[in-house]
C-alpha cells in the first residue's frame, strides 16, 4: 500500500472551500445582548409550590416561567398605553 499525502486528491478540499465561501456573509446581524439579571426572591411558601408545579407543568424552568410572566406583562402595558393614547 502506498503511503498518501496531502497531494494525492484534494478534489474533496476544493469543494469544501467554494461551499463555505458561498454562506459566507449570509450571517444575521450581531445582536448585542444583555447580561442576565440575577436577583434573589423571598416568597412565600405557597407561591414557591406554585411556582414548582406551573413550571413544570408547561415544561419550562422556574426563571423561564416567571422571565414569560414579566415578558406578558410587558406587552398587556405596552397595549395598553397604545390604547390610552
Amino acid at each position: 500500500m502506498a503511503k498518501k499525502t496531502f497531494k494525492d486528491d484534494t478534489s474533496h478540499l476544493d469543494r469544501f472551500f467554494s461551499e463555505t465561501q458561498k454562506t459566507h456573509g449570509t450571517h444575521k446581524p450581531h445582536i448585542e445582548k444583555l447580561k442576565p439579571y440575577r436577583i434573589n426572591l423571598k416568597l412565600k411558601g405557597e407561591y414557591k409550590e406554585y411556582l414548582d408545579r406551573v413550571s413544570w407543568e408547561s415544561h419550562k424552568s422556574i426563571t423561564q416561567y416567571i422571565n414569560d410572566l414579566i415578558e406578558a406583562d410587558r406587552v398587556a402595558q405596552d397595549t395598553e398605553n397604545i390604547q390610552d393614547t
